[in-house]
């Protein structure tokens, strides 16, 4: 049986897709951030920073942000022609998320949250190249922060 793929970010319900997953990283950026503050009492000096975790919620609004603005005209940011079904893209942002709900690396964190800024610009300029090379992006710093 052969699955029928559908290209990511081809209409403005995959947009919003997008849009949720960005949404629900800077909600696990969140919760990783108060988890890290909250542990500072028992690590010390091992713990989080304030500017770290500054640098977290930062991040946290700008992917909100970003959510905001592909929710407030998802049909102006589709893409058509892009070569990566949406279950890759979905697949690639639930773990990126799960990752950082996992993980206790503020560098992790700051990394692959940058890089899904980097991918809602590239989805913002509707540059289906930039889209791609952002996807490639993510998907080796996620595969480096599991190998840490």
């Amino acid at each position: 049986m052969s699955e029928r793929r559908e290209a990511a970010l081809s209409n403005a319900m995959r947009v919003e897709q997008l849009a949720d997953s960005l949404s629900q990283a800077a909600a696990a950026l969140h919760a990783a951030v108060i988890r890290a503050i909250r542990k500072r009492a028992s690590l010390g000096e091992a713990g989080i920073s304030q500017a770290e975790a500054q640098a977290v919620f930062a991040l946290e609004v700008e992917l909100r942000q970003q959510a905001n603005t592909l929710y407030a005209d998802a049909a102006g940011h589709a893409i058509t022609g892009l070569d990566t079904a949406q279950r890759q893209l979905s697949g690639l942002l639930d773990a990126v998320r799960q990752r950082i709900a996992r993980h206790d690396h503020v560098s992790h964190w700051i990394s692959l949250a940058t890089g899904l800024l980097n991918l809602g610009r590239a989805v913002l300029a509707r540059s289906p190249e930039r889209i791609l090379a952002t996807f490639d992006t993510v998907r080796e710093r996620l595969q480096e922060v599991a190998g840490e």
